[in-house]
């Protein structure tokens, strides 16, 4: 036991110094910077010595009782900043729930469902071609490039307004539109019965989604900051696209995850629930499934259930 405990304080320590100690030290560091320098000096480096030569020839700067400060408030500033960029990451990953209901989500929505429509007739118009000569390479390469670009947009019609929700709101669609199952109550108790390298995997996904809100939250940050001195606006920019790179990365395994679990043991979950599933997981037993695990008669075919 004392061995563990140990190991999770070095763990714990080293997450801290990783997520709060250090982003939130840049992030301190650069309030330090747009505080002194500004917009007008932004770039100034003269000015920045000059500064820092004030500093030092300060004589408060050589008490102990002054760098100890000094210290404790920086620390608290890049804790308190972490704990701002781990909230931030919060909204981000709420974001990417949102349905359209508000006027700048519907519009984002409509805009998207447009771009969709759009890729839609145009693999519409390359099938229709294709089918005229099916032996021309060129009309398969072209049908086959415009069903990327679809499928780059949505798997699904897109209805949500951002990339990341729909392509969440895809697997939901895809697992529904196959097997009857609703996703959102059944998972889980998929979960409970999946095999600990499987929940590993998925566990690991997840920390990767969370850890690109959490940079988005970082940006955001900058972003902010760049009100008050425009080097933090860059940093900020580029934060943010790299943390929308890394969600969109992050998503797309976590939802190919997500749907290879119920491909692969769905059956296992039918089984478990005492439903005879002898071959192929079918639409009628995932219905089962669903109205068995929703707990009602909603979703139940009108047919007995066979226990195994």
């Amino acid at each position: 036991m004392n061995a563990f405990l140990a190991e999770l304080g070095k763990q714990l320590v080293t997450r801290w110094t990783a997520t709060l100690v250090v982003s939130g030290g840049l992030f301190a560091g650069a309030v330090v910077l747009a505080q002194v320098l500004g917009h007008r000096n932004a770039v100034n480096l003269r000015m920045l010595r000059v500064w820092l030569d004030m500093v030092s020839a300060d004589p408060t700067s050589e008490r102990g009782t002054t760098v100890l400060i000094a210290a404790a408030g920086f620390l608290l500033g890049a804790a308190a900043a972490g704990l701002m960029s781990g909230a931030t990451g919060l909204l981000v990953e709420w974001s990417w729930g949102l349905t359209g209901a508000a006027p700048l989500a519907g519009w984002l929505a409509r805009s998207r469902q447009r771009r969709w429509e759009k890729a839609e007739a145009e693999v519409a118009a390359a099938e229709r071609a294709l089918l005229a000569d099916t032996t021309d390479p060129v009309l398969r390469e072209r049908t086959r490039m415009a069903i990327l670009r679809r499928e780059a947009i949505c798997l699904v019609p897109a209805e949500r307004p951002t990339w990341i929700g729909d392509r969440l709101h895809a697997s939901d669609v895809r697992v529904h539109s196959s097997y009857s199952i609703d996703l959102v109550t059944v998972w889980p108790r998929l979960w409970l019965i999946l095999p600990e390298a499987v929940r590993g995997e998925l566990t690991a996904v997840q920390d990767r989604c969370t850890s690109a809100a959490r940079l988005a939250g970082w940006g955001l940050l900058y972003v902010v900051l760049g009100m008050f001195w425009w080097p933090a606006l860059v940093i900020g920019l580029v934060v943010l696209l790299v943390s929308r790179h890394r969600a969109r990365l992050a998503v797309g395994v976590y939802t190919d995850l997500v749907e290879s679990a119920v491909d692969m043991y769905g059956r296992r979950l039918a089984a478990h629930l005492g439903l005879a599933c002898p071959g192929r997981l079918t639409a009628e037993i995932g219905a089962e499934i669903t109205a068995i695990l929703r707990k009602d008669d909603v979703l139940r075919p009108l047919r007995p259930v066979v226990s195994v």
